[in-house]
């Protein structure tokens, strides 16, 4: 797999994120429509402005997006997402690999963030093979309840 091109996400794309991306088991925590805060900033152009991207392959197919929240002048939190049928066939630390890169050619931050749900030993997994490290964990709200985030 190759992850080709990052651009803006589109509507169509945002949609489709939305609306057809469930994940299996655990992983439905993801799932757009289990957290209506989340649904409603991809969807709503206004709410989504210019800070979420998408992420194509080299038949232009949607892969993944991600989202970039500016944290403070030199920091950035990253929120991500693979297509479901992709995840868990190690593609992971690539598309974890090449966001890290656009953000590096594109922007001015130092210092890079990503929450993940501490029952995600995937992501986990993924994220601390790009070099990430834990700093803490928050209990945080999310779909309905409160979790654990690292």
């Amino acid at each position: 797999m190759i992850f080709k091109k990052i651009a803006h996400l589109t509507q169509a794309n945002a949609d489709q994120i939305a609306r057809k991306w469930h994940y299996g088991g655990q992983y439905s925590f993801y799932d757009m429509e289990n957290d209506l805060e989340d649904l409603e900033e991809i969807i709503t152009p206004k709410l989504r402005g210019d800070k979420y991207y998408q992420v194509v392959d080299d038949q232009d197919e949607l892969v993944g997006y991600f989202c970039l929240e500016r944290l403070s002048e030199e920091k950035v939190e990253v929120g991500l997402g693979l297509r479901p049928d992709l995840t868990g066939h190690g593609l992971g630390l690539n598309f974890v690999k090449g966001i890290e890169e656009f953000i590096q050619n594109n922007f001015d931050y130092r210092i890079i963030v990503l929450s993940v749900a501490s029952f995600n030993k995937r992501a986990i997994k993924v994220y601390q093979g790009a070099g990430c490290k834990i700093t803490g964990s928050k209990m945080q709200k999310s779909n309905d309840g409160v979790y654990e985030f690292l």
